[in-house]
């Protein structure tokens, strides 16, 4: 097994958190979210921003660009921050959680900047 970076982290606790808000959801309430998310261009961008960003951050780990990697891992640290002023409205909890959990491992990603 690998190493387990920070945005990895972040991406994990994002996806588990956020399949399983999902899976509480009646098979009814889950068909109406996503015919909500396929009309909503904001709601497709928020979505887009985790690959992306790990599609950046692994290119910019290839080519060796720490700028790059930064901005892949921004992308998925605002994605984060969203989806967990998303959470407020349903479960304050784990949007507390979430959040807390979000800016404390975003502190880690931009360590770099500052060295």
């Amino acid at each position: 097994m690998g190493t387990v970076t920070v945005t990895g982290a972040i991406v994990v606790i994002i996806g588990w958190l956020s399949l399983v808000e999902y899976d509480n959801f009646p098979e009814t309430k889950k068909r109406q979210i996503v015919q909500k998310i396929k009309r909503s261009p904001a709601y497709i961008g928020l979505i887009a921003l985790m690959p992306v960003g790990i599609i950046v951050n692994v290119i910019g780990s290839f080519v060796g660009s720490v700028w790059m990697v930064i901005l892949g891992a921004s992308l998925i640290f605002l994605q984060g921050i969203i989806v967990s002023l998303l959470f407020w409205k349903r479960k304050r909890w784990k949007s507390i959680f979430l959040l807390t959990v979000i800016i404390a491992l975003g502190i880690f990603i931009y360590i770099p900047l500052f060295i």
